[in-house]
């Protein structure tokens, strides 16, 4: 018998064949916005500063890697699906499927891992969505966003398990990013300490 593990990998190897397309996306897309970018300095013939220069890369890297995951999920969730007509309601009940077998379990915990990525790179868009009450609504309209997709178009089964399991990988994905941030915080402050006591 395949245990939860064994699938919940398979479920993962599954979503990384995606990735060659989903990096040419990303790739056109970055280049396009790299591309405007210099168009814009050329046309104000005007040379950008290091800072912006930097922030800018910064921002490319982000989107790179947001058009990458976006690209992954819907295609899990959504595009690669054929509509299958008994996926026409909402299933209100909290773990419904839990106990039925082992696959149920996987996908289950592959909710949760699937929004993971999203509470990581979500706050590093600005400072507003790294307050936990305003990207937290932000990752639930996506799930619901997702669900009702799905029940629109029969595409999966419409579950209350589905929002909840993904609202709550949001949230382990944006502690994390704080736990780095922290980390990267102590470790600027430290170098910056060194930094000047080594010129004494």
């Amino acid at each position: 018998m395949t245990t939860v593990l064994e699938l919940v990998i398979f479920q993962i190897k599954e979503t990384c064949m995606y990735l060659p397309a989903a990096f040419k996306l990303a790739t056109a897309v970055c280049s396009a916005v790299a591309l405007a970018g210099l168009s814009v300095c050329l046309a104000l013939r005007k040379k950008p500063a290091v800072t912006f220069v930097f922030q800018f890369m910064l921002y490319v890297i982000w989107l790179f890697a947001f058009v990458t995951y976006s690209y992954c999920v819907l295609q899990l969730t959504i595009l690669s699906r054929t509509p299958v007509p008994w996926y026409d309601h909402v299933d209100w009940v909290f773990l419904s499927r839990w106990f039925d077998n082992n696959e149920q379990k996987a996908f289950y915990i592959a909710n949760v891992v699937m929004f993971i990525p999203l509470g990581i790179l979500l706050p590093m868009l600005g400072k507003p969505l790294r307050h936990i009450l305003i990207a937290s609504p932000v990752a639930v309209a996506c799930s619901i966003g997702i669900e009702a997709v799905q029940l629109k178009y029969h595409l999966g089964a419409c579950q209350l398990d589905d929002v909840l399991l993904n609202s709550f990988g949001f949230l382990i994905g944006f502690l994390v990013y704080l736990t780095l941030a922290d980390i990267y915080e102590l470790l600027s402050a430290i170098a910056k300490f060194l930094y000047r006591h080594s010129k004494i």
